[in-house]
């Protein structure tokens, strides 16, 4: 999770604002340093936490395999979708909607970047496997 969906976290399960708490992040549109007025906090049940480096991968998992030229926020998205799978959160029975809230054209020279991945750190020996070089055609 980016260092201010932390913020957001901790905000609001104790209603006070810690400064503490902030540090880089770089998942872009999720680490807004305001707490959003709009929101209300009370209607939401719960906040899942999800890594940059778990949000990139799955960003272009979604590309590979949905065919959707999604942003990196929407990475977050769905990977907080998945950990919540996995946490047993969905049964058959589940109707699961996500709001994709970017796309991946602002992301081509970062997620979509095997040079920018690897320089993040993103291409350890756990993904190394699963990766493969993004094609561009023209």
């Amino acid at each position: 999770m980016d260092a201010f969906g932390s913020v957001l976290k901790k905000y609001h399960e104790t209603k006070e604002f810690d400064a503490d708490e902030i540090y880089p992040y770089r998942i872009e549109g999720l680490g807004k340093n305001l707490i959003p007025t709009a929101t209300d906090f009370d209607l939401i049940d719960h906040f899942m936490k999800v890594t940059d480096e778990a949000s990139a991968h799955t960003t272009r998992e979604i590309a590979k395999r949905e065919g959707l030229f999604v942003g990196y926020t929407s990475g977050a998205v769905m990977q907080a979708i998945k950990q919540y799978a996995e946490e047993g959160e969905f049964d058959e029975n589940s109707n699961v909607i996500a709001i994709f809230p970017d796309h991946g054209s602002r992301y081509m020279s970062k997620v979509f970047s095997d040079d920018w991945m690897n320089e993040q750190g993103f291409f350890d020996s756990i993904n190394a496997e699963e990766v493969q070089k993004v094609e561009f055609i023209k």
